[in-house]
C-alpha cells in the first residue's frame, strides 16, 4: 500500500466519522427513520440498564428508537470524539421529568453504518425512571397487562433512589466536610 492509500475506515487524526455525524444529526431532528437509516442491518444495540437486554438488529433498534423519541426530552448533544472506527456522543435530555445525561459509544462498520451501539447515562434516579418508562413503554406495544407488571417491578425502584439521592448526598457531603466522625 502506497503512503498515500488507507485502509477503508481510516480517517485522519481529527477528522469526523460520517456515520457519528448522520446519527446526531437524525437524532437531533427527532426522525426515527433517518436515525435507523444509520445503523447496520445486523447491528446490536446495547441497554445501559442491563447486560441481559440486547436490542439486535434494525427491527428491535427501530422500535426502541421510537420510544427513546417519544420518552426523551430536550434532548440535545453535548460532546462529540470520533477517532477511526469509534465514536462517542455525549448528551443530556429529561425523562419523565428528571435530567438525565449519557454517553453513546459507536463502532461503525467498514460499510460506513453503525455496528455496536453502547449506552452509558447517569445519574442513578433518573436511570431506575428510565428503566421504568422505556420498559413499561417497549412491553406495553406488545402486552398492557405485562407492562403493568414491568410498571409495578420497576416503580420502587424509580421512587426509592429519587427519595434516597439527596438524603445520600447530604450524609456523604457531611462526612466529608468533617461533620461526621469516620474511621481510619
Amino acid at each position: 500500500m502506497s503512503p498515500v492509500e488507507r485502509n477503508p475506515g481510516e480517517r485522519n487524526p481529527g477528522e469526523r466519522n460520517p456515520a457519528v455525524l448522520a446519527l446526531r444529526a437524525a437524532m437531533e431532528a427527532r426522525d426515527a427513520s433517518a436515525v435507523l437509516d444509520t445503523f447496520a442491518p445486523d447491528a446490536v444495540f446495547r441497554s445501559p440498564l442491563t447486560m441481559r437486554l440486547v436490542f439486535a438488529g434494525r427491527s428491535e433498534i427501530g422500535v426502541l428508537v421510537e420510544v427513546l423519541l417519544d420518552v426523551l426530552e430536550d434532548f440535545h448533544y453535548t460532546d462529540e470524539v470520533s477517532s477511526g472506527m469509534t465514536g462517542f456522543l455525549a448528551w443530556s435530555a429529561r425523562i419523565g421529568g428528571q435530567p438525565i445525561e449519557g454517553t453513546d459509544l459507536l463502532r461503525v462498520g467498514p460499510e460506513g453504518k453503525i455496528t455496536e451501539f453502547t449506552v452509558f447515562f447517569r445519574p442513578l434516579p433518573a436511570t431506575a425512571r428510565a428503566l421504568h418508562v422505556l420498559g413499561t413503554r417497549l412491553v406495553r406495544r406488545k402486552s398492557p397487562a405485562m407492562a403493568r407488571v414491568v410498571s409495578g417491578l420497576t416503580w420502587p425502584l424509580a421512587a426509592l433512589t429519587r427519595a434516597g439521592d439527596p438524603i445520600g448526598a447530604r450524609l456523604i457531603r457531611s462526612a466529608l466536610s468533617g461533620g461526621a466522625s469516620s474511621p481510619r
